[in-house]
Order: C-alpha cells, then structure tokens, then sequence
C-alpha cells in the first residue's frame, strides 16, 4: 500500500513555474506574406507545431533562397525541386536545434562562397529559426498580462526569388498562460491521497486486530457440567 501511494504521488503532475514554462503552445508563430506579392505566386509557408518548425514548400517554378542571419545565402529551393543547404552559412549550425545549442563549427564563413549539400529532391524546406519563434521559455517582458493572448514581435526573413530580393513577413504571439492555481490544486491532491492511504492503512490494522482481541479477552469456555447423576 505504501508503495502504491508514493507511486500515486510520482503521477501528479507538478505545477509550472509561474514566470516560465517549457510549453512550446505558450507562443504562436503566423507566416503572413511574401513580399512583393508577385514573388510569392507558387511558394506555400505554414508554421509547424505552433511556433516551432517553418515549411516552405517551392512549387513557383523559380529559384528560391533563404537568406542567414548574416546576409548569407542558408537553403536553396531549385525549380526542379531540388533542395540545399548551405554549409558555409553560420546558420547552418544555428538552426540545427530550437535553441541553436549546436556549435557553428570553424569552417563556418557567411561571407565565403556557398557550399550546398543536397537535403531532398520534394521542394519542401522544414527548418528552425530562430527570427519566427521564441528563442526562451520565459514570459517576453512586453508581456503585461500573461492571461491574454497578444502579439510580441513581427519579424521578416530575407529570401531572394528568381533572384529578385523578397521578404517572409509574420507575427509571433504570445498565446496566453492561465492563472488557474494549479500549485494549489496539486498540493491537495497530494495530502487527499496520502490521508486516504493512512486511513486504509488505519482500517486494515484495526480489521487484523479484532480476533487477536476476542481471544485474548476470552480464551477457551469451559464447559458447564452435566446434570447430576
């Protein structure tokens, strides 16, 4: 019984920190545009996982390039579907991982020429970065009500299209976070069940003592004696 009430309480979720969370679903990325519109004819972007992961889909007939964090060309969309990345690019390394933990190794340079390694033939491109979505779990300081949905930046990413220079527009939300008191609610949980596991516990001793009890008090009755003879 002690052993499945400490399991019981291995199961209640603890409650988030109030001023951070690791729920990506706290912030919302939206693509808006490519810009100048007559650029964007043919290429599909959606946000994946709320404001994780961006998806270009190159159907345009055209050259598209996705620009680095330093001016550098980092993916190229061929119009026969065909798509690179650029080692070269810093971003390269950066965009490895959410939070761009992975080293940008030596031989990184924006200002080099490109060194495109082949990532598909689909004309699809999923990829991080970091100019889209929130780079910390913590609540963004223009936040003043974590409660209520709101914006938190716009944000661009340069591309070139059919060599012309074009830009993805967007905005990254701050999604809400509810002020439900979930500590609380936990922490009664936590003494609920450990009450209902020691009351049991209780019971059960008192269920085992009960004939212990009667026979110590009675012992063995004797036998009353017959009639007289």
């Amino acid at each position: 019984m002690i052993l499945g009430l400490a399991a019981l309480l291995f199961l209640i979720p603890a409650a988030p920190a109030r001023a951070h969370s690791n729920s990506p679903h706290l912030f919302e990325s939206v693509p808006d545009q490519i810009t100048p519109a007559h650029l964007a004819h043919g290429i599909e972007v959606e946000m994946i996982d709320h404001d994780a992961n961006l998806r270009l889909v190159n159907k345009s007939g055209n050259e598209v390039i996705v620009m680095g964090y330093d001016g550098e060309p980092y993916a190229r969309l061929a119009a026969n579907g065909e798509v690179f990345l650029n080692q070269r690019s810093p971003a390269y390394f950066l965009n490895q991982d959410r939070y761009a933990t992975t080293p940008v190794e030596a031989s990184a340079d924006p200002e080099a020429p490109a060194k495109w390694v082949k990532q598909s033939d689909d004309g699809t491109l999923i990829w991080f970065d970091r100019r889209s979505h929130s780079m910390s779990d913590q609540v963004p300081a223009v936040v003043d009500d974590t409660s209520v949905s709101q914006p938190v930046r716009d944000y661009q990413i340069p591309m070139r299209v059919n060599g012309e220079p074009a830009k993805l527009g967007g905005t990254l939300y701050w999604n809400g976070q509810s002020e439900f008191p979930m500590g609380i609610v936990a922490g009664l949980l936590i003494v609920t069940a450990m009450c209902a596991g020691l009351g049991f516990l209780g019971i059960e001793a008192l269920r085992r003592a009960e004939p212990e009890s009667h026979g110590a008090s009675g012992g063995e009755v004797a036998p009353s004696p017959g009639p007289p003879q």
